[in-house]
């Protein structure tokens, strides 16, 4: 069995893909399981205000950082 994360890029579209999936689970070919969360990227500026409040600049490099981080 294979885990795949699906993103739909257009809202109006969210609706037809949904349909698809339900048919696909109506004859048992997939499960659905909705994630209750949406991640969005962080921008530049929200990760270093990240970085900045975690006090790990002083400490380690940028990279670093966001490699603690996982950023």
């Amino acid at each position: 069995m294979k885990t795949y994360q699906l993103n739909i890029l257009v809202d109006k579209e969210e609706h037809n893909v949904l349909e698809l999936l339900d048919q696909l689970v109506d004859k048992n070919i997939i499960q659905v399981q909705k994630v209750g969360r949406t991640m969005v990227a962080a921008n530049e500026q929200q990760i270093e205000e990240i970085i900045e409040e975690s006090e790990l600049g002083p400490y380690y490099s940028d990279k670093e950082a966001r490699a603690i981080l996982n950023l």
